[in-house]
């Protein structure tokens, strides 16, 4: 389970840790400032769990908190993960953009660039191509092809959790 910490923008306030939305709204409700009058504005930060970069790429305040636990934490992981961190990191969608089909428009693949070009050039039968032609395939540039499809801009190349992706968008 994660941990969250509500820090409110009033500096005679102290801020609260919660774990659940209905904790945060239990807490919220009740929350008052040295002067006894209640609190209205919080930052909402990411403590202590498994959904810190999501929880960062969604940039998650106290007004989409509700969807951050509705549709986000806790719901993806592995490669749906991978996708979720691309759309929110690198192409700048916010919570309400991702869904199903979002994540179905994103390929992933694990590994460099330069694996991925390599791969590519060996399923589409380039490398067959170019030794049918009397070349030797080993002579072919992976490396500058790979750049060449990453300045394109259809595929990035991102870390994540110690593994590096590769991502292709067809949306």
């Amino acid at each position: 389970m994660n941990t969250y910490h509500a820090t409110p923008y009033d500096i005679s306030a102290a801020g609260f840790y919660f774990q659940d939305f209905e904790e945060y709204e239990e807490k919220a409700a009740k929350h008052r400032n040295e002067y006894g009058d209640p609190v209205e504005e919080y930052e909402i930060q990411f403590i202590d769990g498994d959904d810190c970069e999501l929880f960062n790429a969604l940039r998650v305040n106290q007004a989409n908190l509700g969807t951050w636990f509705e549709e986000f934490e806790g719901q993806y992981e592995g490669e749906e993960l991978v996708k979720a961190l691309y759309l929110a990191s690198h192409m700048g969608l916010g919570m309400s953009d991702i869904d199903s089909s979002k994540l179905d428009d994103v390929m992933v693949f694990e590994g460099t660039m330069t694996e991925y070009a390599e791969q590519y050039l060996d399923d589409t039968g380039i490398f067959d191509a170019v030794e049918k032609a009397g070349l030797n395939p080993f002579y072919v540039d992976v490396d500058a092809y790979a750049r060449d499809m990453e300045i394109n801009g259809s595929f990035a190349a991102f870390d994540h959790d110690g593994s590096r992706y590769v991502v292709e968008y067809v949306g």
